[in-house]
């Protein structure tokens, strides 16, 4: 029979909470060894990532079965994932120390008893249904972990003792962290519903927890602190989003660190910085991480590696899927770049506008100085209290409006021109839309800043009214033409 202090978590565990009340295991001077403990278990996997609590008979089993159920209603009360991932990999690095001292026939003992994979004893080594092994090492992508590189024999795969401990630290981990609202452990032990059960513990264990939530949140701002003037603004989704798992306690793929490694290099960021941003990550380890991340920026090796085009992202499953910026480009850094476009002067800006609105197959120069000339001093700023007005109103006055409306009309494109005198091209990747006002289509310059962009786009596509900062201007398209009038769209109104 396993050592309940060893694996608290194996379902068979929670016979040691026959008879024990919520109120007593909480308030219960009786208990008061078992909250210890559990307090512990946390406050160690959050600081260190290590749980080191002795088992009998410095400690009692009942105390530490009961001290790590206490410990999951905590998680569940502190609603803080980043937490739940640090203690669940603590939790599987501590039973993995214990599984390696294990029997072959214990091993195979404990690893059933959880439920979630079904291990055999083939001879000196062990044999899994490869389903189970391609769930349980879906996170173990490199190398040997591989499907392709492990061999199935009639939906079988064989493993070595060594790669069967590691394994199961990768499905205890992933079992842990599927912290539900209430843990699954002891939610049929105790009456009340879930959220009696989640207020009662946050009740008593109010200031631990909030030390604990301070613990993580210290440690995902002082990683972001490193990284100085980057904007987490202009980063494509893809960036963003693994860098948001990588500070809720994710152990990301080693192709998401690649690219999140060659991404911030690329913008110049110093390598140590960059290592500190994976100081976030349960799994941390400072030796290895400083050498993969100076090895790929080339501060140990004589390549510095380039972040990969977004069909590499595709391909390996770091893009999490594209938005309306990321159909127009090919490259991360590529989004980057375009989101910049705000920062650029006014005068530059007016004239890429113009010229995404033109879009001739030469280099207007002619039509640019005349519209230029026309429009006179270029201000994209607003007053902070503007006046409200329906787009036709908006129309006829020459200040910037607010207007709330729906966007007819929206598409990315990109337009190039060769520049005069230079043997280059200009690129902008623009976004042309229609604004509508009942059942009139109101002509928009094409936008350059994305940052604006995106959220019209996506108002286009949930046909949500959306309110805008417009100012109408007057353009002249085409030679010995009249100026025609249309809408400048400055901002989007939170």
């Amino acid at each position: 029979m396993p050592e309940y202090w060893r694996y608290p978590f194996l379902p068979s565990a929670s016979k040691i909470l026959d008879g024990v009340s919520l109120s007593s295991l909480l308030d219960d001077h009786y208990y008061a060894e078992a909250r210890a403990l559990a307090l512990i278990r946390l406050e160690t996997s959050a600081t260190s990532g290590r749980i080191d609590i002795e088992g009998p008979p410095i400690n009692d089993e009942s105390d530490i079965v009961l001290g790590y159920v206490i410990s999951r209603l905590v998680l569940a009360a502190a609603e803080n994932q980043a937490l739940v991932n640090y203690v669940a990999l603590s939790e599987a690095r501590r039973a993995e120390r214990f599984l390696d001292s294990e029997a072959d026939e214990g091993l195979v003992e404990i690893a059933n008893s959880l439920g979630i994979t079904t291990l055999e004893l083939n001879g000196s080594g062990f044999n899994l249904n490869f389903i189970d092994y391609v769930r349980a090492a879906s996170n173990l992508r490199e190398g040997d972990w591989k499907l392709s590189n492990r061999g199935v024999s009639n939906g079988v795969v064989t493993l070595s003792r060594r790669t069967v401990v590691r394994l199961m630290r990768e499905v205890i981990r992933q079992h842990l962290e599927e912290l539900p609202e209430a843990p699954r452990e002891i939610k049929d032990q105790f009456e009340g519903t879930i959220d009696d059960l989640r207020s009662k513990v946050s009740k008593t264990f109010v200031e631990r927890i909030g030390g604990l939530n301070d613990v993580v949140g210290e440690r995902q701002a002082e990683a972001m602190k490193e990284l100085g003037r980057f904007d987490l603004s202009k980063a494509p989704p893809c960036f963003n989003l693994n860098l948001m798992d990588l500070q809720a306690g994710v152990n990301l793929a080693h192709p998401s660190r690649f690219f999140i490694t060659t991404f911030l290099s690329s913008l110049n960021q110093d390598p140590e910085a960059v290592m500190r941003l994976f100081a976030t990550a349960p799994d941390f380890k400072e030796a290895y991480t400083r050498y993969q991340v100076e090895h790929i920026t080339g501060k140990t090796s004589s390549t510095k590696y380039s972040p990969p085009k977004c069909d590499t992202l595709v391909s390996s499953g770091v893009c999490p899927g594209p938005n309306a910026l990321c159909r127009q480009i090919r490259h991360p850094l590529s989004y980057y770049r375009v989101m910049a476009e705000s920062e650029k002067d006014s005068t530059i800006r007016m004239e890429r506008i113009l010229l995404a609105a033109l879009k001739k197959e030469e280099y207007p120069a002619q039509l640019l100085k005349q519209n230029m000339a026309n429009i006179g001093e270029v201000d994209f700023s607003y007053p902070e209290k503007i006046e409200i007005r329906k787009l036709s109103a908006a129309l006829k006055n020459k200040d910037a409006s607010q207007v709330r409306v729906k966007v007819s009309h929206f598409q990315g494109r990109v337009y190039s021109v060769d520049i005069p005198g230079e043997e280059r091209k200009m690129w902008i990747t623009k976004a042309v839309l229609n604004l509508r006002e009942g059942n009139v289509d109101y002509d928009c310059l094409p936008l350059t800043d994305w940052k604006v962009a995106l959220p019209i786009n996506e108002a286009s596509y949930k046909s949500q009214e959306i309110d805008l900062v417009v100012k109408p201007m007057e353009i002249v398209f085409h030679d010995n033409e009249s100026p025609r009038k249309m809408f400048m769209v400055l901002d989007v109104v939170d």
